[in-house]
């Protein structure tokens, strides 16, 4: 096979198992990563102390998450963020990593990121501190006057504008936006969802968006602030509610927000399958729905069977919901938002998940 003629699937099928090893060859500053998936280490692009980690899963999957552009589902999408890498570059680098290339003039692309200059200032905890509360003291609740960005980004989305003024959703007006440099690019309303445990906050996740309602036209327009070094992403969620004896999770915000419009149950969103498992189900809860994605490397499904296995071993009785497949050809994944918006909320009638 040549590059002219490689195919995606056939090179993503070939990886699946195998992505440390191809990771260890392309992007070999991910050692401590590679040894470990799932421990913290200096991010590559960023610098610091902790702000990077490949996901537990990472020998299947090859992601991995930066705590300051947010999460990289998949090897191709790492190596692109990592190597400044076009998909066509990353899905070539890793054939001829697998062996898969008979190209003899095959090249390996050039790596265009720049390194992370470490002369650059980091930002420590207090600083965060004040950093967060800066930002909560701008934000206002779902219903204010000028928080119609928020609302009509709702709607675009199929959702009710009306949703209940949970303190962990806000809107922040004129949200700084910076790009992988650190370089401030703009300013956009935006967004915000408290990512808390226990009593504590962690980070804030920020959904960049425009004033007619549409995701902001940056490169990515969601994105989770850094997390500070003395506490954890694992376990937290974006309490919507608070649940007496059930409580609903899902992977993203906008597909919680769904179940909820959907069934009124109280669901929290965490934030992504690499830290769902190790979500912290708070006390008195008995029962657990994981409204899981479906997504073509399966990477959704092993989540919500880890943390339902974990629950399980906690007394606690689980029940997962996940869209029927299998997915089109032109989808990489299906989750709860798109089938409210394909069959409507009798969709999530519980009598009739399993057959969805």
């Amino acid at each position: 096979m040549n590059t002219s003629t490689l195919k995606s699937h056939r090179v993503r099928d070939s990886a699946r198992g195998d992505w440390l090893s191809v990771l260890d060859a392309l992007a070999p500053e991910l050692q401590i990563a590679i040894d470990k998936p799932g421990r913290h280490m200096a991010c590559p692009v960023h610098g610091g102390k902790d702000g990077f980690r490949l996901f537990r899963d990472a020998n299947l999957s090859g992601g991995g998450v930066c705590n300051t552009c947010g999460f990289k589902p998949d090897g191709f999408s790492l190596l692109m963020w990592l190597r400044d890498w076009s998909f066509p570059e990353a899905l070539s680098a890793v054939a001829n990593e697998l062996g898969l290339l008979t190209d003899s003039n095959y090249k390996k692309p050039v790596v265009r990121r720049k390194p992370f200059d470490h002369s650059k200032s980091v930002v420590d905890d207090e600083q965060l501190k004040v950093i967060f509360r800066k930002i909560l003291q701008g934000s206002k609740p779902i219903s204010h006057a000028s928080s119609k960005p928020l609302r009509l980004y709702l709607q675009s989305r199929g959702l009710d504008s009306a949703i209940p003024d949970w303190p962990a959703i806000r809107f922040h007006p004129n949200m700084q936006f910076k790009d992988e440099d650190g370089t401030v690019i703009g300013h956009f309303p935006a967004m915000l969802a408290l990512v808390e445990k226990g009593n504590e906050l962690i980070t804030i996740h920020r959904t960049f968006l425009t004033q007619e309602g549409c995701k902001a036209p940056v490169d990515s327009p969601k994105k989770i602030m850094p997390v500070p070094s003395k506490k954890l992403l694992a376990g937290s969620a974006v309490r919507l509610g608070w649940p007496g004896r059930v409580l609903g999770v899902t992977e993203g915000i906008e597909t919680a927000f769904a179940v909820i419009e959907a069934t009124g149950m109280v669901t929290w969103p965490l934030i992504s399958s690499s830290i769902m498992p190790q979500f912290s189900i708070p006390m008195g809860v008995e029962k657990l729905i994981i409204w899981s994605d479906l997504d073509r490397l399966f990477v959704g499904s092993f989540a919500a069977q880890k943390l339902a296995e974990c629950a399980e071993a906690q007394g606690i009785e689980v029940v997962i919901h996940e869209p029927k497949g299998p997915l089109p050809a032109d989808i990489k994944s299906i989750d709860w938002l798109d089938v409210f918006n394909e069959v409507g909320p009798n969709a999530f009638a519980l009598r009739s998940c399993s057959s969805l």
